[in-house]
């Protein structure tokens, strides 16, 4: 991480950047995909959404498969792009925020989509790929005790800023001068979280209601999607 790193970096560059990756992230490869093996439309089978999970359960696990690593590719590819075009690390993950806000409000689906947690782990790979252990960690975890899906989604996207602020206080220019400093970065993170987790929202109540499905034995209700 960068310090200190400045908040605006030639701002009508940053914004077509952020444009740029809001039109990839809002490609619904999990609609291409299963309409292009003649299944029809995606959202009309299983639990109706266009992530990974319900193309699993409609075309197959290759599909599915497929679809998983399309939608981390959306967060890949527009911030390796724009740090090739000599865009800031500290701005990054605002580009980063933009693939995720089209996955999950695509133009092309009447700005509905997904929930944005592949297309999220695509980025911090993109960014800095050591941020992935901790809350990659906590999804398994959750995942492995628990099987549901979206626990350790929303568990994986708390952690996400967590790690980064943490990050930042223990590193050799640390403290909470260097929250300061950082702040751009720190913030775009949070943004990606909170808009993850903002997501699950559903989820989120059928975790308190008991009702959530699992990922083992789960059933057409099951509402996660990637």
């Amino acid at each position: 991480m960068e310090s200190p790193l400045p908040f605006v970096h030639a701002p009508l560059q940053l914004a077509l950047w952020c444009l740029g990756a809001f039109v990839c992230g809002s490609i619904p490869f999990g609609l291409i995909v299963v309409k292009l093996l003649g299944q029809g439309d995606v959202r009309s089978k299983g639990s109706g959404n266009i992530g990974a999970t319900n193309v699993s359960r409609v075309a197959g696990k290759g599909p599915g498969i497929l679809v998983l690593l399309l939608d981390i590719a959306k967060g890949i590819i527009p911030v390796v792009l724009a740090r090739r075009a000599g865009i800031l690390e500290s701005m990054l993950p605002w580009i980063g925020f933009g693939a995720v806000l089209g996955h999950v409000f695509s133009p092309m689906l009447r700005f509905k989509g997904g929930k944005g947690v592949a297309t999220a782990f695509g980025i911090v790979l993109a960014v800095q790929w050591r941020l992935g252990a901790l809350p990659l960690a906590f999804f398994v975890a959750a995942l492995w005790l628990t099987r549901h899906v979206s626990l350790g989604s929303i568990l994986a996207a708390l952690m996400l800023p967590l790690e980064v602020v943490l990050l930042a206080l223990s590193g050799p220019y640390g403290g909470f001068r260097a929250l300061g400093e950082h702040a751009p970065y720190l913030i775009a993170w949070a943004f990606i979280a909170v808009l993850v987790i903002a997501n699950h929202h559903e989820n989120i109540r059928r975790l308190q209601a008991g009702t959530e499905s699992k990922l083992w034995g789960a059933t057409p209700d099951d509402q996660f999607h990637v």
